[in-house]
C-alpha cells in the first residue's frame, strides 16, 4: 500500500467534494424547480442546519458523509462483500460503467433494492426526458444501494431522505467524476487490507489537522478529532494487543498455542506464578479502545480473539458475532471515525465468515453525543423517572453537555445500579409519555446509556490516545482537566493513561502508544509516581522519533507500553529503540530483541529504582553506577539554581538584533548597577538560538533603559486591560540580570550545549541560565558541555527542549580541587578559542576584520590556503580538548566502562557556516568564505568597517564621511580605502557609474592585496564564487546579505519592479535626502545614459552591417522596456517617497523601517511581504501611517 498515493487521493477528493457540494448547496438554496418543491421538507431541514451551524460546517459534514459512503462501497466492491450481490460503484471486468447501472440498462435491478424500478427504466429508455439519463438513473440506484445498506450498517448508511441526498454531486459516472476518483484512488490491491479505511480517513482530514495546528488559538471541541487523529503502525498495534489480551489469555491458559501467532509477545518472568485476573471463557474478555478512531486497534483485536475462539473450538460461523458483541468496545468523539470503526469491524467479520452479514451485528462503538437540558427540563425528567434525589447523576448529566469535548475522560460518579434502574424506568415511562415527555426521556436515555458504558470496567484497554498539550486545549476542556486530572493535566495523552487505570479491572492490562515525554518531564512527575506505586511496568518499547512513517524529525517521540493494573515487585522488560531511525527498522529490532535479549537494546529494570532519581524519570537503561551517581550526588540546584528568564510580552517592541540600533546606545559588559546609572538604552540579551557550545549566539539586545522602565510599564498596562496574566506582569528573576552566567537554548533539537556568558546580559525564557559562584562557573560550563551531562539529560529531558528544571536535577561532583582546576584551565582555553571564532564574524559586535585580511599572504590563493590551515588547526585543537575534557569527567564520575570520550566532528560547533564534515574530514566551502569577504568589502565601501582601523567605524544614525575620517584619525588622501561619499552604490548589469559596486570592489581588492596581483586575485575570487563578480553582486549578494543578517539587513537595496535598476544604501547612514539623491543622482542619470546609448544604437541600425543592425535593434527594444520601467518607478514610486522625505528611527528596528518604503525597496519574504507588512501595521507603538 502506497500511503503517499493514498494521501494525495484523499486530500484531492476532499477538495473536490467540498467544491462540488458547495456549488450544489448554492443551487439548492437559490433555485425554485419542481423537483426541489417536491423535496421541500429536506430543503427546510437543510436551511435549519445552516442556521444552527454554518454553510461551511454543513458542506464539510456532507462531504465527509459521501466520502465515507463511497469509500465503503468501493471496499465492499473490491472484496465482493456487497450484500445485494452486485457491484455498486465498480464496473465488471471489461466494462466501464458501474455494474449496478449496467445491469439496470439490461433490465435487471435487484428486487430488494429500494428504488422505483419503473422510473429508472423510463429514464434509461428516454420515456422520461433527461439531460443525462445514465447519470440520473445511476444517482437513483446509488441512493437506493445506500438505503438498502442501512439495514446492515445503520451507523454509516443512514436512510437518504435527509438533505445529504440533495447535495450529492451531479457528475457520478464520467471519467472526471468523484466515483471514478474513488475507483482509481482505492485499487483492488489496496482494498485487501481493512486498514485502508483508517489511512484514508487520516489523510482526508490531514489538511484540516494542519490548519488547526498552524493556528495559534486553542483547539475548539469540534476540531479536536482533526487535531489528534493519528494512525498507529500495524506492528505497534500487534505488540500492544498481544501483550494485553494475549498475555491475559496465557496467564489463564499457560499451555495455549496462541504464542505461535504473537511475534511481538514479550515473556514476563515477573508476572508468572502470581495472582492474575481469572477468566472462565474467552467470551468474558473485553477489550476497550478509549479513542478508537477508525478502529484499527479493534480490528487487530478481532484477529487475535478469533485465534483464541478457534483454539477453544467455537464454530466459525458464530465467532464474528461473539467477538463484536461481547469482546470489543470503542469510544470516540468523532462521528465520522466511529462510523468507519464500526464498518471496519463488520468488514473484518465478513472477511472471516462470508455469511456474517446475515446476522444483525452491532459493534459496541460509543460515539459521544452532547446532551443539553435546561435546569427545568432536567428536574422534570428526573422527577418523572424517580431519579431526582441523586446529586451525582445531576453532576454527571451536566458533564455530558460537553461529551464531545471530554469524551472518555468523563468518569461517572453515579452508580451502575442507579443507571440501570433509571434506564428501566425510562422504558416504562415511554409507554405512557406525551410528546414533550418523550423528547425529554429520549435525551435522558441517551445520557444514561453513555454514562452506563463509561461505568463499565474492562479486562484490557489499548489506545493511541489524543496528543494535545495543555496550551492548545480550549478553556472548558482545560478547566475540566485541571480539576479532574491534576497529575496528568499537561497533555490529553497523559489524562488517558490516568483514566485508563480507572476503567480497567484490577489485574487487567493497559496498553498505549503515546509521546515519551510522560517518562521524563517534570510536569508528569506526579503521574509517574502514581504509576510506579500502583501498577507494574510489564513491557515498554522506547520508540523515540520517527515511529510514525509520515512524521519526520525529532518533535514527536514515542513510547509504547503495557502496564499490569497490580502492584508487583520484579523487573519489567524495556526495549530501547530510540537510535533506530525508521519505523520499519524499529519493528525489525523489536523482533530481534524478543528473540535475543542479549542484543544490546533489551533491558530489564525494577521500576522502584526510578525513584532514586530526582523526579522519578523512567531511566530503565541506567547502570547501577549511574543510578548511584544520581541517588548520592548533590545536584546543580545545590550549588547554583538555574533560572528561566524573561518573557517580554512583545518581542517586536522590546528586542532588536544588535546591528539594527545605534551602536552608541548599546551598553556591553556592565553590571546591573552600572547599567541602571548609564544612558544606554540597549543591552545584550541571551535568547537561546542555534546549537552552539562554549560561547556565542550574542545576537539580540533588549530595551532596558532605566532598569527596564518601558517594559515594566507595558506589562502593568497590559495587566490592567486583561492582556497579561499576573504571573507575567513583571520581569522574572531580575535580580540575576547582568550577572556572569552559563546560558543555553531552551529548544535544542536533540542536542545540548551551553555557553559562557560574561557579565552584562539580560536573559530570556528561551535562553535560560544558571548562575554559579564565580569559582565554579567555568567548571560547571565544562560539565554541561561534556558527554556526561548529555547522557544524563537523556533520562531527565530526552526531548527537543531543555528547561532550567531539567538542568537543576543533574548530579554534580565537586570533591577534587585538583581535578576541578585541571578542567577549568582547559575550559578557559576552549572558551577563548571559540570566542576567537565567534568574533571573526561580522554578525558580532566584537568583530575586528575579515579573516582573509587578518591572515593575508602575498596573493589571495595563498591567503586562502593559510586561512584553511589556521582554522583547521583550531578546529581539531578544539576537538582534541573536548575529548580530553570528556576523559577527565569520565574519570571524575567513574564511568569508564560505560562512556567513551569520543566527540563526533559534527558536534564541534565552530566554522558551521563555511565547513562541512565529509568522510570524517573538514572541508571548507570556498564560496561561503569569499561571500564573507565580499560582505566585508561592502562594509568598507559604506564605512561600517575600515582598512585603517579594526572594528566598527560608522554604526550610528546619520554618520557621514567626516565622521569616518575622524574615527580613523586620517585625512581623506591618507586612508587606504575611502568609503562611498553619498551612501549610494549602484548594482547594475554593466559599468554605468564610476562608483559602481564592481569598480569599488576592484579598488578594494587592490587596496588589500596590491595592484601587482590584481588580475590574478580577481580571477581567484571569481573561481571561488563560481561566477564573475558582477553576476555575484547583481544576482546573489543581497540574498546572501539577507540570510547572513537573518532578515534584518543593514544594507538596503532600492530596486525597480523588474530589477533593472538597483542601488544599495547603508541604513545607519540614511538621511531624509537619500531618496532624492537616488532619484536625481542615479535613476534619472541612468535613464539619460540609456537614452544616449539608444541614440548610438540608432546609428548602428542605419549604418551597421546586417548582423550589427539586428543585434542593435533587439538591444534597443530591450532598453525601451527598461526605460519605461524606470519611468514608472520614478513617477509612481520613488518620486512620491522622495518628496515626503521619509524619516527612520533605528530604535524601531529594521522590520518597521524597511516597511516605510513600500515597493521602492526590494521585496524580501518575511520582511516586507504582505504577511510581514500586515504584522507591522498592527504594532500599537509606531506611526502606522508611515507603513506602505
Amino acid at each position: 500500500m502506497n500511503t503517499n498515493t493514498l494521501k494525495k487521493f484523499a486530500q484531492e477528493a476532499r477538495t473536490k467534494l467540498i467544491e462540488q457540494i458547495g456549488a450544489k448547496l448554492e443551487l439548492v438554496l437559490t433555485s425554485d424547480s419542481s423537483l426541489l418543491r417536491e423535496k421541500a421538507s429536506q430543503v427546510k431541514k437543510l436551511q435549519e442546519e445552516i442556521n444552527a451551524t454554518s454553510k461551511e460546517q454543513v458542506i464539510e459534514k456532507v462531504a465527509y458523509t459521501w466520502f465515507n459512503r463511497l469509500m465503503a462501497l468501493r471496499f465492499m466492491d473490491a472484496n465482493d462483500y456487497q450484500p445485494i450481490g452486485i457491484l455498486v460503484i465498480t464496473p465488471k471486468d471489461g466494462y466501464t460503467l458501474p455494474e449496478i447501472l449496467d445491469e439496470a440498462k439490461q433490465g435487471h435491478i435487484p428486487d430488494d433494492l429500494p428504488v422505483n424500478q419503473q422510473h429508472v427504466y423510463d429514464v434509461l429508455d428516454g420515456k422520461i426526458p433527461s439531460t443525462n439519463a445514465q447519470n440520473e438513473a445511476y444517482k437513483e440506484l446509488l441512493i437506493g444501494a445506500c438505503n438498502h445498506l442501512n439495514m446492515v450498517f445503520p451507523f454509516l448508511f443512514e436512510k437518504l431522505s435527509d438533505y445529504s441526498e440533495l447535495l450529492l454531486p451531479d457528475d457520478l459516472i464520467s471519467e472526471f467524476s468523484l466515483v471514478q476518483d474513488i475507483r482509481d484512488g482505492m485499487t483492488i490491491e489496496d482494498c485487501q487490507v481493512v486498514e485502508i479505511i483508517g489511512w484514508l480517513y487520516q489523510f482526508y482530514i490531514s489538511e484540516k489537522k494542519d490548519e488547526v495546528f498552524a493556528s495559534k488559538s486553542k483547539v475548539r471541541k469540534e476540531d479536536i478529532p482533526a487535531a489528534t487523529q493519528l494512525f498507529t503502525p500495524r506492528w505497534i498495534v500487534e505488540y500492544m494487543v498481544q501483550n494485553t489480551v494475549g498475555k491475559l489469555w496465557l496467564q489463564n491458559k499457560p499451555n495455549s498455542k496462541l504464542r505461535e501467532h504473537m511475534p511481538y509477545f514479550i515473556e514476563s518472568p515477573s508476572v508468572e506464578g502470581v495472582d492474575y485476573l481469572k477468566i472462565d471463557s474467552v467470551e468474558e474478555i473485553t477489550l476497550l479502545d478509549q479513542a478508537c478512531g477508525s478502529g484499527h486497534i479493534l480490528v487487530y483485536g478481532f484477529e487475535l480473539l478469533a485465534k483464541i475462539y478457534e483454539e477453544e473450538g467455537y464454530n466459525t460461523s458464530e465467532i464474528p458475532q461473539l467477538i463484536i458483541e461481547k469482546n470489543l468496545f470503542g469510544f470516540e468523539i468523532d462521528e465520522r471515525a466511529s462510523q468507519l470503526a464500526g464498518f471496519a469491524l463488520l468488514m473484518k467479520a465478513r472477511g472471516y465468515h462470508k455469511r456474517a452479514f446475515r446476522k444483525e451485528l452491532k459493534p459496541n462503538i460509543l460515539c459521544f453525543e452532547d446532551v443539553v437540558f435546561t435546569e427545568e427540563e432536567l428536574m422534570k425528567v428526573l422527577v418523572l423517572t424517580y431519579l431526582d434525589k441523586s446529586s451525582e447523576l445531576k453532576y454527571d448529566i451536566k458533564l455530558l453537555e460537553n461529551a464531545t469535548n471530554f469524551g472518555s475522560l468523563i468518569t461517572p460518579h453515579t452508580s451502575t445500579k442507579l443507571l440501570e434502574k433509571g434506564l428501566a424506568e425510562i422504558e416504562n415511562q415511554l409507554l405512557k409519555a406525551d410528546v414533550f415527555q418523550q423528547n425529554l426521556l429520549d435525551k435522558l436515555q441517551l445520557a444514561l446509556e453513555q454514562l452506563h458504558l463509561l461505568c463499565k470496567k474492562h479486562h484490557c484497554i489499548v489506545d493511541n490516545p489524543p496528543y494535545m498539550a495543555a496550551g492548545k486545549m480550549n478553556k472548558i476542556l482545560s478547566d475540566f482537566v485541571k480539576t479532574n486530572y491534576s497529575a496528568s493535566r499537561a497533555d490529553l495523552m497523559a489524562c488517558f493513561m490516568e483514566v485508563g487505570l480507572k476503567m480497567i479491572l484490577p489485574k487487567g492490562f493497559l496498553g498505549m502508544i503515546n509521546q515519551h515525554s510522560w517518562m521524563f518531564l517534570s510536569s508528569y512527575e506526579k503521574l509517574r509516581g502514581k504509576l510506579i506505586r500502583e501498577t507494574f511496568f510489564d513491557t515498554l518499547l522506547h520508540l523515540g522519533p520517527r515511529t510514525f512513517p509520515e512524521i519526520g524529525g525529532d518533535i514527536v517521540q514515542n513510547s509504547s507500553f503495557t502496564f499490569w493494573n497490580k502492584e508487583l515487585k520484579g523487573k519489567g522488560s524495556y526495549l530501547r529503540l530510540v537510535d533506530f531511525e525508521k519505523s520499519e527498522l524499529k519493528r525489525m529490532k523489536t523482533l530481534e530483541a524478543i528473540k535475543n535479549r542479549d542484543c544490546g537494546w533489551f533491558y530489564t529494570a525494577s521500576q522502584k529504582d526510578f525513584n532514586k532519581i530526582s523526579g522519578s524519570p523512567i531511566g530503565y537503561w541506567l547502570s547501577n553506577r549511574m543510578m548511584k551517581i544520581f541517588s548520592e550526588s548533590q545536584t546543580i540546584k545545590d550549588i547554583a539554581e538555574p533560572r528561566a528568564g524573561m518573557q517580554t510580552g512583545d518581542n517586536e517592541k522590546f528586542l532588536r538584533v544588535w546591528n539594527e540600533v545605534d551602536f552608541y546606545k548599546l551598553g556591553v559588559g556592565l553590571s546591573k548597577e552600572e547599567a541602571n546609572k548609564s544612558d544606554y538604552k540597549w543591552f545584550p540579551y541571551n535568547k537561546g538560538g542555534a546549537f552552539k557550545k562554549w560561547y556565542g549566539n550574542r545576537e539580540y539586545v533588549i530595551n532596558w533603559f532605566n532598569d527596564g522602565e518601558d517594559l515594566r510599564e507595558d506589562k502593568l498596562y497590559k495587566l490592567s486591560i486583561g492582556k497579561c496574566l499576573p504571573g507575567n506582569s513583571k520581569p522574572h528573576n531580575s535580580q540575576y540580570y547582568f550577572r556572569e552566567s552559563i546560558t543555553w537554548s531552551f529548544v535544542s533539537g536533540g542536542t545540548f550545549g551551553v555557553r559562557y556568558s560574561p557579565k552584562g546580559s539580560v536573559f530570556d525564557i528561551t535562553g535560560s541560565s544558571v548562575f554559579p559562584d564565580t569559582k565554579q562557573v567555568i567548571y560547571l560550563c565544562a560539565f554541561l558541555n561534556s558527554i556526561l551531562s548529555f547522557e544524563m539529560l537523556k533520562v531527565l529531558a530526552p526531548t527537543i527542549k531543555t528547561s532550567s528544571g531539567d538542568i537543576k536535577r543533574l548530579p554534580i561532583i565537586l570533591n577534587d580541587e585538583n581535578k576541578m582546576e585541571s578542567v577549568t584551565q582547559l575550559s578557559n582555553i576552549i572558551i577563548e578559542l571559540v570566542k576567537l571564532e565567534d568574533n571573526s564574524r561580522e554578525f558580532n559586535w566584537d568583530f575586528m576584520q575579515n579573516e582573509l585580511i587578518r591572515i593575508k599572504g602575498q596573493v589571495l590563493e595563498e591567503t586562502f590556503d593559510l586561512y584553511k590551515q589556521y582554522w583547521k588547526n583550531k578546529f581539531f585543537q578544539l576537538h582534541k580538548n573536548e575529548e580530553e575534557l570528556n576523559r577527565q569527567f569520565i574519570d571524575i564520575y567513574g564511568l569508564h566502562e560505560e562512556l567513551t570520550p569520543d566527540v563526533p566532528l559534527e558536534d564541534i560547533t565552530i566554522l558551521k557556516e563555511e565547513t562541512d564534515i565529509v568522510n570524517n574530514q573538514l572541508v571548507f566551502d570556498a564560496k561561503e568564505v569569499f561571500a564573507q569577504f565580499m560582505s566585508y568589502a561592502v562594509g568598507c565601501m559604506f564605512g561600517r568597517y575600515s582598512l585603517d582601523k579594526e572594528g566598527l567605524i560608522l554604526a550610528n544614525r546619520g554618520e557621514a564621511l567626516e565622521n569616518y575620517l575622524s574615527k580613523v584619525a586620517k585625512l581623506e588622501n591618507e586612508v587606504a580605502f575611502l568609503p562611498d561619499n553619498d551612501n549610494i552604490i549602484p548594482l547594475l548589469d554593466d559599468e554605468w557609474f564610476e562608483d559602481d559596486i564592481v569598480n569599488r570592489f576592484n579598488e578594494f581588492l587592490k587596496a588589500t592585496f596590491g595592484k601587482a596581483n590584481f588580475e590574478k586575485n580577481l580571477a581567484f575570487v571569481e573561481e571561488c564564487l563560481g561566477k564573475d563578480v558582477r553576476k555575484y553582486f547583481v544576482n546573489d549578494f543581497y540574498t546572501d546579505h539577507i540570510k547572513r543578517y537573518k532578515k534584518r539587513p543593514i544594507y538596503w537595496m532600492f530596486s525597480s519592479p523588474k530589477g533593472s535598476f538597483n542601488v544599495l544604501i547603508y541604513m545607519h547612514r540614511y538621511t531624509q535626502d537619500t531618496l532624492n539623491q537616488i532619484l536625481n543622482g542615479y535613476l534619472k542619470e541612468y535613464r539619460e545614459k540609456l537614452n544616449t546609448h539608444i541614440e548610438h544604437l540608432d546609428h548602428i541600425i542605419v549604418s551597421g552591417t546586417s548582423a550589427e543592425q539586428t543585434k542593435a535593434s533587439k538591444e534597443k527594444d530591450k532598453l525601451k522596456l527598461v526605460i519605461n520601467e524606470l519611468l514608472e518607478y520614478e513617477r509612481d514610486v520613488l518620486y512620491p517617497l522622495a518628496t515626503e522625505r521619509v524619516p527612520i528611527d533605528l530604535d524601531d528596528g529594521v522590520l518597521v523601517n524597511y516597511n516605510k518604503f513600500g515597493t521602492a525597496i526590494k521585496k524580501v519574504a518575511g520582511l516586507n511581504d504582505k504577511k510581514a507588512k500586515d504584522k507591522v501595521k498592527g504594532f500599537d507603538w509606531i506611526d502606522t501611517e508611515l507603513i506602505r
